[in-house]
């Protein structure tokens, strides 16, 4: 895991000469630690609250726990010392004015959860650390997402990775955890591990530190229902009436999930953001192996024509794949989806300023014009907004599909 390059390096590096605080937050396992450490190598040491003799002194009395570190000083695990060691570490930051006084790293969103009273507003820089890219895995530059823009409809032109399905099956029941890319890849083991950490993250102690949940067992049934739901709107009302719950603790769950960087709702594209918030967000297991396992399927059946679990799965690898690419873009991006009462959708679209970029997943080897028949819509409909749509497919096609519409395979995502 040392020598794998992390994309966030430089971008944490830099937040470090701009802000008083610096937060990376991401899931379990994601390699926080490592990157903290590599942060850290001409800074101080690296202090980590999942010590019980450490986490004691931070709740016991936060204000001297943080008196006695040192200048510089990073803190894995930081959610752990709760409200009290946030509000003492808003107290030292107003002391003093130096930039990079802490760098903290947390396995979920902790400065979003209501148990905490204070955000430190106008002090912290935040970023994620989402699990490794596919890029970050072959050690490839990665710039999809803004040669979307740059090049528009010469992207087709990417040197792509000559993939199979079986390739991409193979791909998606990795995903992008460091335990799971770099040790061993018989299936047992991708169950046993997939199995613990769906397990740890998910148990009562881990959900306490963000919520109070009166059914932590309704949280795992959740999590299962969303990935039996990979890349589906989400729909209350069905999973109210699966889980026999009512519609405020799903809602409330679904929070839980997203805080612990279990799961993502992608948000509905429109062009007024009121109506946005209206919309269906679409739903996606965090990391795609985590989703496989959920719906126990394997990287062989997976590859199977008949499997109906393709196109969903490798839809929700695209979208964590481009997720990843948007958190070191060059320019704020926005990742959305489109869907309309006319049966008209889009997996992905991309919102930079007032420009679109939209992309099909399509689980077929062999890409045809009617494949993209959706973004024609969207182009049409937008006009000069719209830069380029994309199907990402299987095969290893690079063709244009009409005006501003190209297929290249899903391996373009990570070409040179």
């Amino acid at each position: 895991m040392d020598d794998v390059e992390r994309r966030a390096l430089p971008l944490v590096q830099e937040l470090l000469f701009g802000f008083r605080v610096v937060i990376v937050n991401g899931p379990r396992q994601s390699g926080k630690s490592t990157l903290l450490h590599q942060v850290q190598r001409h800074r101080a040491p690296v202090v980590n609250l999942d010590d019980p003799s450490l986490l004691d002194s931070a709740l016991a009395d936060p204000v001297a726990f943080l008196d006695h570190l040192p200048a510089q000083v990073a803190i894995d695990e930081f959610q752990r010392g709760g409200d009290g060691l946030l509000l003492a570490l808003k107290m030292a930051v107003d002391r003093r004015r130096e930039r990079g006084q802490f760098l903290l790293a947390g396995s979920t969103r902790f400065l979003t959860t209501q148990t905490l009273s204070e955000t430190l507003t106008g002090r912290v820089g935040i970023t994620e650390l989402l699990p490794l890219s596919a890029g970050e895995v072959r050690s490839s530059p990665e710039s999809f997402v803004d040669r979307l823009y740059a090049d528009g409809p010469d992207i087709a032109s990417a040197n792509c990775e000559p993939l199979a399905r079986a390739d991409y099956a193979e791909s998606i029941c990795v995903g992008g955890f460091p335990e799971l890319v770099l040790g061993p890849t018989t299936q047992r083991f991708r169950t046993a591990w997939c199995r613990s950490y769906v397990e740890t993250v998910t148990a009562a102690a881990t959900v306490s530190q963000v919520a109070n949940v009166r059914r932590p067992g309704v949280v795992t049934d959740l999590l299962r229902q969303l990935a039996a739901r990979s890349a589906q709107e989400i729909v209350i009302s069905d999973l109210t009436r699966e889980l026999v719950v009512d519609e405020s603790t799903v809602r409330s769950y679904l929070d839980v999930l997203e805080t612990l960087y279990l799961v993502r709702l992608v948000p509905a594209w429109t062009t007024s953001e009121t109506n946005r918030v209206k919309r269906r967000p679409v739903g996606h297991v965090l990391d795609s192996a985590l989703a496989a396992h959920l719906v126990d399927v394997t990287a062989d059946q997976l590859s199977d024509l008949s499997s109906p679990w393709m196109g969903p799965l490798l839809e929700s690898y695209v979208v964590g794949e481009i997720a990843k690419q948007i958190g070191w873009a060059e320019k704020p991006t926005r990742l959305l989806q489109f869907r309309d009462r006319q049966q008209h959708e889009v997996d992905v679209v991309l919102e930079r300023g007032t420009a679109i970029a939209a992309i099909e997943v399509k689980a077929t080897s062999t890409p045809r014009a009617k494949d993209a028949r959706h973004l024609a819509y969207l182009r049409d409909r937008l006009g000069a907004r719209f830069r380029i749509g994309v199907v990402l497919h299987t095969g290893q096609q690079r063709v244009a599909l009409g005006d501003r519409l190209v297929a290249v395979p899903v391996s373009a995502l990570w070409a040179t």
